[in-house]
């Protein structure tokens, strides 16, 4: 194409060689939407779409003819080829990128030509030579006795001209000919100095007539930055040999292509999320690797070594990858990146000067606007940073980039100057979601800061609770100190850290605890875990049901000071503070693992683990911090398995003879004076076993001790604060007011200060959910929605609930082990045989033999169609029973906006048995049989039909993603079963 004005001709050639597109989008220029370019799109059929002016994002096609000029630049800088090249590179690279395959869903796996195309891609023409590549063609000008292959480059296929594999080749005097006869150059001929006198003088003539080679500089508006190095792939040296076939037992390892090895995933570490690597398989103590593969990922028990950035490795299995790797990424498996806060910034030499920025336009003074040359250090939620253009963070967020140019003071330069006002003055764009978080109180109740603050409060409120807290934790901690003589240095290669005193008020009972911690965040490192896990409240549930089911004891425990009981591998040693009374100003060597150490947590759990490995309890490979151990009653000879349940110092045991078991942990650990006996407080609930109306004995949690404090806390932050705008309603029947929605609330915005309060309090009622109180886990899943941004109206809702829970707060949530009784005439049992074979479910091949009695699994699912009415969102509610105890329940907004009932209620199917099959595996791992499949109950006979009979087709574009899993689920015919039940249930109701 000679001119712009001859695209119709580029038209022409599409059509011809891969057809008419359904649409055409241009943007506006005369050439393409006029003229013959026009004539012919109306001609094909094919719709003419027009983006708006100066919007090129509007076009899906611009994003990829950046990457082609980039691809391209890359190419002509890493071969030295002349920039009047760049058309003929720009094919290629075309060509290339439409044989790459590219994480876009629609491709389903395959490359872009082959969905173009329906024939399977031949990428022959485009994988044996690189751009600008030396070869050695036949030229028919050469005379004899002069040899007939002379040099040239590889410029890319010729599609059009010649057979297959014919190639554009340029010769020494800047021609471009066609050859389907040519070769590249040996190694040989690579080093001979003939050869290389001849390229040599190649490249001066190519010089001469099209131009130096290519930089780095001639591309700078395309962001391209030094091109990477890749190893060429040469084919491995066997010496004719077959390789040997793989052990049968190594099938799976990194060796021989495991696809965990080397993938990136986040990862919950602690309290915050991290990056991690798979690095290699784990392996036992013989060197062979643990576990073995499948495709089912329920059968695959291989095991896996995670490191994180700071050098620590982390133990995960097969399943915990795959879970985490589906949980950042969307559907089309693009991982999400969240922005956190601005490190740096930085700008180059094209960034405009305030001299430059004026000018003068048809004799008016006016100020140049751009961004160019100006880089900002991003920081995201993952922990990973990254350089970004200040012309795309000014889009995406705006509020936070004007605000961080005001903070470093370059809201004056002429890449700020022109936008930055107006953003803050106009706040265009919503608040970030970063808030800070008041630090001052707990609870409502006044925190220090340090322990002269401590007595100062102890003084104020007229008590010593403070005091006695670290009187209290000096006597225990003491043991962590080697105080060192007057005058005695510390070892050779011990590092110096501080000691502070930290304060808390435990959920519990709202009592005060002091301790003293390490500044571990000065020392080094360790390469090892750092953190402790703790039990899920899931398997507490569990356990407590299996206990009742069983007739077995429970009992509890605490740990008194956890940590500082396992020895600390850390070279460390500190100076003495006040609290040490007559000791402060002494030097001493720190022999236990402190709090605040890097290792300390992790120090403990294996302290423990070993302890519970010496009892003969092994760990649940679904939740490793509750262990089990096979018994057998003496009295009547019954098997089961006993359980220790452990949250980090807090220990709940179930067995027989559950106390003597606790006993004989004391010999290990010194349980707190008082703390071992029957279960009073736990995880902040009351707990204790309850006779039933049906006779049956069992265990129940009440929060209502929790939920009265924190109601004593609300109403007295309110007087002392905020008597003079908010109270709480003297009458609320239900948590919300009738007729509120979150999500429509209009009010102004909270001020920073009560906006972390208003954090505060959703984290109470969450936790309050997390106890028992599901009566209120929608409102409470609706406010919470809302942190970013919570409004006056939000803090009223809080309140609101307040007021019910002080109307209603002595509740308590059962966990009755009486087998349900199940009408099976209500669920149609289906033959999927004749679509998956004779299936059976994949149960895991290293479960724990089965022991005790088994159980029921029953699920109550629904939906609410386009709840949210702001974005239409609908949302997911489901509970889980095992046998007649409420096991676990969600509600949760939907992640995408189905535009029918049926739509919201599949997904919500779909969601509720993927839950309940982690479920089933999870209550395997504990050796608890299960007696047959999964009941399932649900409201909508559309979604019970289209998943119970195999004949059933779905219409809709976007259901049969849910499809999918759904019939994997269903295929086994013993793992789940879908019933009709009409109107709503009692249970459907709360979800």
């Amino acid at each position: 194409m000679q001119h712009k004005s001859d695209a119709h001709e580029a038209l022409s050639l599409l059509f011809q060689r891969d057809g008419v597109p359904p649409a055409c989008i241009v943007d506006g220029s005369l050439e393409q939407v006029k003229g013959e370019f026009r004539r012919k799109l109306k001609e094909a059929s094919c719709r003419l779409k027009q983006t708006e002016p100066y919007s090129p994002w509007q076009n899906a096609a611009e994003g990829n003819i950046r990457e082609l000029k980039k691809g391209a630049g890359r190419k002509m800088i890493k071969s030295g080829s002349p920039k009047k090249l760049w058309d003929d590179c720009l094919v290629l690279e075309s060509y290339i990128r439409s044989n790459t395959a590219h994480d876009i869903y629609m491709l389903h796996g395959e490359v872009p030509e082959t969905i173009m195309s329906g024939e399977t891609s031949d990428i022959s023409q485009f994988c044996e030579f690189e751009w600008y590549e030396w070869v050695k063609f036949r030229d028919s000008a050469v005379q004899f006795p002069e040899d007939s292959l002379v040099l040239g480059r590889y410029l890319g296929p010729s599609i059009d001209v010649g057979p297959a594999l014919t190639a554009k080749i340029l010769k020494q005097n800047g021609e471009v000919v066609h050859r389907s006869t040519y070769r590249g150059l040996t190694p040989e001929e690579i080093v001979n100095p003939v050869d290389q006198a001849a390229m040599k003088s190649f490249n001066e003539s190519i010089e001469v007539k099209l131009g130096p080679k290519a930089s780095i500089d001639d591309f700078k508006d395309l962001g391209i930055d030094e091109p990477p190095i890749l190893d060429r792939y040469e084919d491995d040296d066997l010496d004719g040999r077959m390789p040997d076939p793989p052990d049968e037992e190594l099938d799976a390892t990194p060796e021989v292509g495991d696809s965990y090895v080397n993938t990136e995933v986040m990862l919950s570490r602690g309290d915050r999320m991290a990056r991690g690597k798979v690095v290699r398989r784990k392996r036992d103590a013989e060197g062979n690797p643990i576990g073995r593969a499948n495709n089912n990922p329920i059968l695959d028990t291989r095991q896996y070594e995670v490191q994180f950035a700071d050098g620590e490795v982390t133990e995960l299995t097969a399943n915990a990858i795959a879970e985490a790797m589906f949980a950042q990424c969307d559907e089309d498996g693009n991982e999400y990146v969240l922005f956190d806060s601005f490190v740096d910034f930085r700008r180059d030499g094209t960034a405009l000067s305030l001299a430059d920025q004026k000018v003068v336009v048809k004799g008016r003074p006016s100020l140049r606007r751009t961004t160019v040359g100006w880089l900002l250090c991003c920081q995201w939620k993952d922990g990973s940073t990254s350089w970004e253009k200040l012309s795309d963070l000014k889009e995406s967020h705006p509020v936070q980039t004007a605000e961080y140019a005001v903070a470093q003071g370059i809201d004056h330069e002429p890449a700020f100057n022109w936008w930055v006002p107006h953003v803050l003055k106009k706040e265009i764009v919503k608040r970030r979601s970063a808030r800070y978080l008041k630090r001052t109180h707990k609870w409502g109740l006044e925190v220090p800061q340090s322990v002269d603050d401590a007595l100062a409060i102890d003084k104020k409120n007229g008590n010593t609770f403070w005091a006695d807290a670290i009187a209290k934790e000096m006597k225990n901690v003491r043991v962590a100190f080697k105080i060192l003589d007057d005058g005695e240095r510390p070892p050779p290669g011990f590092q110096f850290i501080r000691c502070h005193m930290i304060f808390d008020i435990k959920m519990e009972d709202f009592r005060r605890k002091a301790r003293l911690v390490a500044g571990g965040h000065v020392t080094d490192v360790p390469p090892t875990i750092t953190y402790s896990s703790v039990v899920g409240r899931e398997t507490v549930r569990i356990a407590l049901t299996l206990a009742a089911l069983n007739d077995l004891e429970v009992k509890v425990a605490d740990i008194m000071n956890a940590y500082v009981t396992a020895p600390t591998e850390e070279k460390i040693w500190t100076i003495l503070g006040p609290e040490f009374g007559d000791d402060q100003g002494k030097k001493a060597v720190i022999v236990r693992a402190l709090y605040g150490l890097k290792s300390a947590g992790a120090s403990f759990r294996h302290h423990l683990a070993d302890c519970m490995k010496h009892l003969g309890y092994t760990p649940c490979l679904a939740d490793p911090d509750l262990w089990m151990k096979p018994e057998v009653r003496p009295d009547d000879g019954v098997a089961y398995y006993a359980y220790i349940l452990c949250y980090v110092d807090d220990i709940l045991s179930i067995a027989h003879n559950a106390e003597d078991v606790l006993r004989r942990l004391d010999k290990y650990f010194m349980l707190k004076p008082g703390s071992l006996g029957d279960p009073d407080i736990y995880l902040g609930a009351k707990l204790k076993k309850m006779k039933l109306p049906n006779g049956v004995e069992a265990w129940a949690m009440s929060p209502a001790r929790y939920v009265h404090q924190s109601v004593k806390n609300v109403e007295k932050y309110l007087e002392e604060n905020l008597s003079a705008r908010w109270k709480l309603p003297s009458k609320a029947e239900n948590p919300f007011a009738i007729g509120y929605s979150p999500e429509l609330d209009d009010s102004p915005e909270l001020d920073p200060s009560l906006s972390s309060y208003y954090q505060s309090q959703i984290g109470i009622l969450r936790w309050m959910v997390e106890l028992g109180r599901i009566d209120m886990m929608t409102e409470v899943s609706m406010l919470a929605s809302h942190l970013a941004m919570p409004r006056e109206g939000h803090l009223e809702a809080i309140f609101h609930i307040y007021a019910y829970l002080k109307q209603k707060y002595n509740s308590r949530l059962a966990f009755d082990p009486t087998y349900p009784s199940i009408d099976m005439s209500d669920f149609k049992e289906c033959d999927w045989k004749q679509f998956y074979g004779d299936v059976k479910e994949a149960i895991p091949p290293n479960a724990p033999e089965p022991r005790g009695k088994d159980v029921d699994l029953r699920m109550f699912v629904d939906s609410d169609h386009a709840g949210d009415k702001l974005t239409r969102r609908s949302r997911t509610g489901f509970m889980i029973f095992m046998n007649t105890a409420l096991i676990d329940a969600l509600s949760k907004k939907q992640a995408t906006i189905e535009a029918s009932v049926f739509g919201a209620e599949f997904v919500a199917l779909k969601h509720g048995m993927e839950r309940l099959r982690g479920l089933r595996y999870k209550l395997r791992m504990m050796g608890v049989s299960i007696s047959g499949p999964s009941y399932i109950y649900g409201d909508n006979m559309s979604v019970i039909h289209n998943t119970q009979r195999p004949e059933s087709t779905l219409k809709k574009r976007a259901t049969p993603f849910a499809t999918t899993p759904l019939a994997n689920l269903l295929r086994w015919g013993v793992s789940d079963r879908i019933s009709f039940v009409r109107g709503r249930t009692r249970e459907e109701e709360v979800a």
